[in-house]
């Protein structure tokens, strides 16, 4: 049975954008691009969390690695929250593609 890690028993929804195929780098390095919604102490959060190579050319230029909040919803909101992330991350069928839009949206957020 897997456990689920403490920090994700918050997540009400999660995709994964990209990341590194384990058959091509089954001992790493893992890199991946993903965006949920959680429950916080006080309403929901849309995040945005890059974990991409320092040399990877997605995305846009100068948008650094790091967990981004890009929406924060009170705790009457959980559908909009959850609404929220699910458009962004499927905003378009081409993985790269999202990943600009993340990242554009990224430059307006919060960095944590």
């Amino acid at each position: 049975m897997n456990e689920i890690p403490e920090s994700k028993k918050n997540h009400l929804w999660r995709k994964t954008v990209w990341h590194t195929d384990p058959e091509e780098a089954p001992l790493g390095p893992h890199h991946s691009v993903e965006i949920y919604c959680c429950e916080e102490s006080n309403g929901y959060a849309v995040w945005y969390a890059r974990r991409l190579a320092k040399d990877d050319r997605r995305g846009v230029a100068g948008v650094e690695n790091g967990d981004y909040l890009l929406d924060f919803f009170s705790r009457t909101n959980r559908d909009a929250a959850i609404e929220r992330a699910v458009l962004i991350a499927n905003g378009d069928a081409v993985a790269d593609k999202v990943i600009e839009q993340l990242d554009r949206l990224a430059a307006a957020a919060r960095k944590v």
